[in-house]
C-alpha cells in the first residue's frame, strides 16, 4: 500500500499551491460536514472512528509534529446555514476545538473552515435552489462563509469534494459490476467534478474576501484506483454500501488528500 500512499500525496501536492510549512503548523478546524467525511455509524464492521477523515488527519499531523484540533457538525448546506453551528463531533485521538455549549464560536480561534456539500445534488447547477428550499448550494455557503468571517477574520476556507452517490449506477445493488464501476468513475471525474469547479468559482466571486480552495478528494482517489496494481483492490474493501460510505481504508486515503491541501 506504501506506493499508493505516495501516489495520493504526489497527486494532491500538484493540486495545491506551495507555501511555507512553518506557517501551517497549527490548525484549528471546524467542519460543516456529513458522513462522507465522518461516518460514525457504519454498518460493517463494528463502529469505529477509523471511518473518519479527522481521525486519520490527526494521526498524520501528530507524526509530522503538527497540531490539529477539530470540531464539527453533521448536516447538508441548508442545515449548516442555520447558524450558529454546534460542536457535535468528538474523537478519542483529537482535542476538541470548541465547546459550543459554553463559549461562542469566536472564542474557539479557528484557523480553517472545511465545508462538505452533499454528493447527491449535482443533477442541477450549484446556483439552483434545493427542492423545497429557498437556498441554493451557493447562497447557503455564502451565508456560512460570511458568518464565519464575522466571527474570525483570518480564516481559510476549504471545499471538500467527496464522491457521488453510487445507487443510480447499480442495477443489482452493491457492489457494482465492472461496467457500472467504470460508468460511476466517468461521472465522478466529469460532470460531478465540473459541478464542484463551478461551485468553487462562484464562491471565490461571491465572497471575494475569503480565501477559498477546493480539495478534489474523490477525483484524486479515483485516478489512483485506476492505476495498477490498485485497480485490483476489491470495491468491498473500499466501500460498504451504495451511498457510498467508505471503509477505514477509503477515509484514510481521503485524509491524505485533505492533509496535503490543508497543510499545503
Amino acid at each position: 500500500m506504501k506506493r499508493g500512499i505516495f501516489a495520493v500525496v504526489a497527486l494532491a501536492a500538484l493540486l495545491t499551491s506551495s507555501v511555507s510549512a512553518q506557517d501551517q503548523k497549527d490548525i484549528r478546524n471546524f467542519i460543516f460536514g456529513h458522513s462522507l467525511i465522518h461516518h460514525e455509524f457504519q454498518l460493517n464492521p463494528t463502529p469505529s472512528q477509523e471511518t473518519s477523515v479527522p481521525y486519520w488527519f490527526q494521526e498524520l499531523s501528530e507524526h509530522a509534529n503538527h497540531s490539529y484540533d477539530v470540531s464539527g457538525q453533521y448536516g447538508f448546506l441548508p442545515q449548516h446555514a442555520n447558524l450558529p453551528p454546534m460542536a457535535q463531533w468528538g474523537f478519542d485521538n483529537i482535542a476538541g476545538a470548541w465547546d459550543s455549549d459554553n463559549e461562542p464560536f469566536s472564542a474557539a480561534d479557528f484557523s480553517h473552515i472545511l465545508v462538505a456539500p452533499g454528493n447527491f445534488i449535482q443533477w442541477q447547477g450549484p446556483a439552483v435552489n434545493y427542492p423545497m428550499e429557498s437556498v441554493s448550494p451557493i447562497s447557503a455557503t455564502e451565508t456560512i462563509f460570511e458568518w464565519c468571517l464575522q466571527q474570525e477574520d483570518s480564516l481559510k476556507f476549504y471545499i471538500y469534494e467527496s464522491w457521488p452517490d453510487m445507487a443510480e449506477y447499480l442495477s443489482n445493488g452493491f457492489p457494482p459490476s465492472e461496467g457500472e464501476w467504470s460508468n460511476y468513475n466517468d461521472y465522478l471525474n466529469d460532470d460531478f467534478h465540473n459541478w464542484f469547479l463551478e461551485y468553487q468559482d462562484a464562491m471565490m466571486e461571491t465572497v471575494p474576501e475569503a480565501c477559498v480552495k477546493m480539495i478534489p478528494v474523490g477525483p484524486v482517489i479515483s485516478q489512483l484506483l485506476k492505476q495498477s496494481p490498485y485497480n485490483e483492490i476489491s470495491i468491498e474493501n473500499l466501500y460498504e454500501d451504495d451511498a457510498p460510505h467508505g471503509r477505514p481504508s477509503l477515509y484514510f486515503l481521503a485524509s491524505l488528500v485533505t492533509y496535503m491541501a490543508m497543510y499545503e
